[in-house]
């Protein structure tokens, strides 16, 4: 069997998350049509999934761009490296690793204060996780302000922006708040760590 190269692993993930939207953008789609009571909840568990399968594949796209990165420095074609270029792409994708983290944490801080629907605040995660693919693109993405990050999330997904200035005093939406998490996984859950400290930049 060939091996699969890193751009071309990229390349394809990449294909496949625009497959994997376009699946979910077309079970919404129907889902929003239907009337029947036993289709739309059908309808939702498959959209459910297909969102599911989107957020993954995104996820499993910004793991390989890191891998990428250090199968760089393990193959280091001569001693003249540019080792400073290398080390800037290792802290860059660390910086964006933590960014993403930092808005996850903050906006499912707030989801979980302002929207009691357990559904909704997981159809609103999928949907920040599809916004954050294209804000990791934008060259300021890992040193803009963090709290105008998250107004501007809040605009996004239609949220207030009531509690933006205190997001990191908001309690974190317990393990078992998602309902798709099976009792093994709720089971598996680590306890909170502490916010983070306030954005000095």
């Amino acid at each position: 069997m060939t091996a699969t190269t890193p751009d071309r692993g990229a390349d394809m993930l990449a294909e496949l998350a625009e497959m994997d939207l376009s699946a979910a953008k077309h079970v919404h789609a129907q889902l929003l049509a239907a009337t029947e009571a036993a289709e739309v909840a059908d309808l939702s568990r498959s959209y459910q999934r297909a969102s599911r399968c989107v957020r993954q594949t995104l996820a499993l796209k910004a793991k390989l761009a890191q891998d990428a990165v250090v199968h760089r420095i393990r193959n280091m074609p001569s001693p003249a490296t540019d080792w400073a270029a290398m080390q800037r792409d290792l802290i860059h994708c660390d910086e964006l690793g933590e960014r993403i983290s930092v808005l996850q944490d903050a906006v499912g801080r707030l989801l979980y204060t302002e929207v009691s629907d357990a559904g909704t605040r997981r159809d609103l995660t999928e949907r920040l996780d599809i916004e954050l693919d294209d804000w990791i693109e934008e060259p300021d993405f890992t040193t803009a302000d963090v709290d105008a990050q998250v107004r501007r999330a809040c605009r996004s997904l239609g949220l207030t922006e009531d509690h933006v200035a205190e997001w990191r005093t908001l309690p974190r939406p317990p393990t078992d708040a998602d309902p798709d998490l099976g009792d093994d996984d709720v089971n598996a859950g680590q306890p909170a760590a502490a916010p983070p400290a306030a954005d000095t930049g």
